[in-house]
């Protein structure tokens, strides 16, 4: 455990701690490996875990009446996840699955929570990170319902680029996904990459995809 113990010393909220408190996380952590379409719970579940993502990802889900799915969040390597369960002792609001082979690390939430409570500055981490999270909810309310589709869809593919000088990256989204992420269906999304492509801003491939005009699709998001 004592990888793990350095891991979670540049985690946010965890990496408050003292070391004496991240490797006693270290010894109550449960290592999982999971396969790409796993649910860890499903939308309605009383679900109390924390979660470090040690590599993969996961995303969040909602479904609607009408048989729909959106995701409202994906969670990536080193992204820890607090069960809404753990704070609230209500159930989930969304269903939590794999996107894609995931190892993570899981912790019964009070236990978790006991430890972070040792620690005032890793208490107010905590709550500021769920407040920014609720912030970021709102931003993405907020375009879901004044942005249109090309707007938000541009918004997106400049936010796959946000950590990387590279201008081609992986594409791991099928269109499927890309439509859940802006509530949209697969027909328009591909419509509209082809549009983009067409007039130049990037290239689609099955599998990358590359930017040529970051500052075309900037405009767009900044125009709705």
């Amino acid at each position: 455990m004592g990888n793990l113990t350095e891991l979670l010393s540049t985690v946010e909220v965890f990496e408050k701690l003292t070391d004496k408190d991240r490797q006693d996380l270290s010894q109550l952590a449960l290592r999982r490996s999971l396969k790409k379409g796993e649910v860890l719970c499903q939308q309605g579940d009383d679900w109390p875990f924390v979660l470090y993502v040690a590599n993969g990802a996961l995303r969040s889900m909602i479904n609607s009446p009408d048989g729909r799915s959106y995701v409202v969040s994906t969670w990536e390597k080193d992204d820890i996840f607090w069960a809404h369960t753990v704070l609230d002792q209500s159930p989930m609001p969304s269903t939590l699955e794999v996107v894609r082979s995931t190892t993570l690390y899981q912790w019964e939430g009070e236990k978790a929570l006991q430890v972070v409570f040792r620690n005032q500055n890793a208490t107010r981490a905590l709550l500021r990170r769920q407040t920014q999270l609720i912030r970021k909810r709102r931003e993405s309310i907020y375009n879901l319902a004044f942005n249109q589709v090309a707007s938000r869809l541009a918004k997106m593919v400049i936010e796959k680029f946000e950590n990387t000088e590279n201008p081609t990256v992986q594409r791991d989204l099928t269109l499927e996904d890309m439509a859940s992420m802006v509530a949209s269906s697969p027909e328009v999304i591909c419509r509209i990459l082809y549009q983009f492509q067409a007039e130049g801003y990037l290239k689609v491939t099955r599998a990358s995809i590359t930017l040529h005009n970051r500052q075309a699709l900037e405009n767009l998001v900044l125009r709705d």
